[in-house]
């Protein structure tokens, strides 16, 4: 190999290992989702945070990638025909994880991580450089297929064992270091609008934050023996599995839990401190809007309209504004009163420019004092397991 071509080589490797070895830190320290352009809900952070990103649930696929730019290193400055068909046979896996990894991106998870497709674009570089500058074999039995059929074996047991393997986890239990959370008050003149009112008032983060049961959209008895708080939001992928597995064990467990629905919207029209680099969400002030309105108007039909809110998300805000107006008395839901609706919201998005300070991922489950669940658990058993040992809920 020329020198030129072996210190090109060299470059490329040393950049593609270092971002790799970045990008392997950051998995395990759970900071993937403070990465510019990462923030909770991005393309970025779900590629990320997904199955595809782990091999059986514990290895960053980044640490292989890892392990192979640095052996390829090596072989660049050790002679000998082995190392030739070793770094043909690195280049063909380099290939093919590239082409397995931006057909998982475009096709199956149809969003693209752009630390990820530069990761893949060093990677076709290097691969590229050494097959076309490859020298020819002295032994034989060192061939084309010697290299390409194993490589693409080991891709395919790779994607195998990613698709069939266990699910890495996808949230994050912490003590919030949120601290004690801004008060908002509303405009009525009532206090803190989360306390505003009458009922059973439930306390949170050291008894800094306090929610008043009744008179907080809630689902569930408001009497139940453990009441947990939700910030989410209709339009969130994460919030809609969560709300399922939360609405499971409520029926499992009667009497034992219910749970406060704070809607945060991820759209800057009302929500000014989302995070740079995380797209806004269509519509996701609308619902949260509609949603706080049939609560006032008709308590009774709010879960049902909750539950369906969630169900057609991704539909057009008529369906769900025509769906309101099924459900509940139009002359009720006209008369609510916009400025609760503004300072309930408005003290929501500020909640929530103070739990960010840990992860942006929603949603945010406020489970006793300051534990929180950041984003949704992989199965609705882990969740159930969490509640179990805090709470000790049972059957």
């Amino acid at each position: 190999m020329k020198p030129a071509v072996k210190w090109i080589l060299c470059t490329l490797l040393v950049v593609a290992f270092s971002l790799s070895l970045w990008l392997t830190v950051q998995k395990w320290t759970g900071n993937i989702d403070s990465l510019a352009g990462c923030g909770s809900g991005s393309d970025c952070a779900n590629v990320l945070g997904s199955k595809w990103s782990m091999v059986m649930g514990l290895i960053p696929v980044s640490v292989f990638s890892c392990l192979l730019y640095l052996v390829m290193v090596v072989s660049l400055w050790t002679r000998g025909d082995l190392m030739i068909w070793l770094r043909s046979l690195f280049a063909w896996i380099l290939l093919s994880a590239a082409l397995w990894f931006i057909a998982l991106q475009l096709f199956v998870m149809q969003i693209i991580c752009p630390y990820c497709m530069v990761v893949h674009g060093l990677g076709v570089s290097i691969g590229l450089v050494v097959l076309l500058t490859r020298p020819r074999e002295k032994k034989k039995g060192f061939g084309l297929f010697s290299t390409l059929l194993p490589a693409v074996l080991l891709v395919a047991a790779l994607a195998l064992t990613q698709h069939y393997g266990p699910a890495p986890e996808t949230h994050r239990l912490d003590h919030s270091s949120a601290g004690q959370l801004q008060p908002q008050s509303d405009e009525q003149g009532e206090g803190m609008i989360h306390l505003a009112g009458d009922g059973r008032l439930v306390v949170f983060m050291a008894e800094t934050k306090s929610y008043r049961v009744e008179q907080l959209p809630h689902l569930g008895e408001a009497d139940a023996k453990h009441v947990l708080v939700k910030y989410f939001d209709y339009t969130c992928e994460a919030c809609f599995t969560t709300h399922k597995y939360l609405d499971e064990l409520m029926a499992k467990y009667p009497g034992q839990l219910a749970v406060i629905v704070l809607p945060v919207p991820l759209e800057r029209a009302c929500n000014p401190h989302l995070l740079v680099g995380l797209k806004d969400h269509p519509n996701a002030c609308k619902f949260a809007e509609l949603s706080l309105r049939v609560w006032r108007a008709n308590p009774e039909m709010f879960a049902e309209f909750h539950r369906s809110l969630f169900e057609c998300r991704e539909q057009p805000y008529e369906v769900a504004e025509a769906m309101a107006y099924s459900l509940v008395d139009p002359d009720k839901l006209d008369a609510v009163d916009d400025a609760w609706i503004k300072a309930l919201l408005q003290q929501n998005i500020s909640d929530y420019t103070s739990f960010v300070a840990d992860t942006p991922v929603m949603p945010k489950l406020l489970i006793k004092d300051s534990l929180i669940v950041h984003g949704k658990t992989k199965d609705q058993e882990t969740l159930e397991t969490l509640l179990k040992k805090h709470l000790r809920i049972s059957r």
